[in-house]
């Protein structure tokens, strides 16, 4: 997942894909290769701020799983305010000052992010899906429900 130095992200969504409502993004955020991992030292930190910049900025949050260095994410805009691009910039930013603070200086996201869109009702479950099994195909829980840093907080 390490990024090329001279290379932005080679792919962001239309800017119109992220002011449409109700239609779902799944997210990937990493941390930097050999950057303090987030559980469980920072999943709730992690997860308090998701909650946080989420409402703030007119974000749904549909499911999320912390993965120990990397988080996913699927959300939708919820109103013609929302901001998800902000969401995601002052996301990292509060996630990152509050691990400085807690003394974790080593703590770095990857400059950029993995996204996408669905585009029907089965790639929501899909990703949705996706989200949630992420621990067991990692062999990290033999069910996802079991794994404490993940949920499912409903349908778009």
């Amino acid at each position: 997942m390490n990024e090329l130095p001279d290379r932005k992200h080679p792919h962001r969504l239309p800017d119109e894909v992220y002011k449409t409502q109700r239609s779902p993004i799944f997210v990937t955020l990493a941390v930097k290769h050999g950057a303090d991992s987030f559980v469980p030292r920072l999943a709730g930190i992690v997860v308090d701020v998701l909650r946080e910049r989420a409402a703030r900025f007119g974000l749904h949050l549909h499911a999320y799983c912390l993965m120990p260095d990397h988080l996913h994410v699927v959300c939708s805009v919820a109103n013609s305010q929302s901001s998800f691009l902000s969401f995601i910039s002052r996301f990292k930013s509060e996630v990152s000052r509050r691990a400085h603070q807690m003394g974790l200086v080593e703590f770095a996201w990857e400059r950029s992010y993995w996204d996408r869109y669905a585009r029907d009702d089965e790639d929501v479950l899909a990703m949705i899906q996706y989200v949630l099994d992420n621990p067991v195909r990692e062999r990290l829980c033999e069910r996802w429900e079991d794994w404490p840093w993940s949920e499912y907080l409903g349908d778009p």
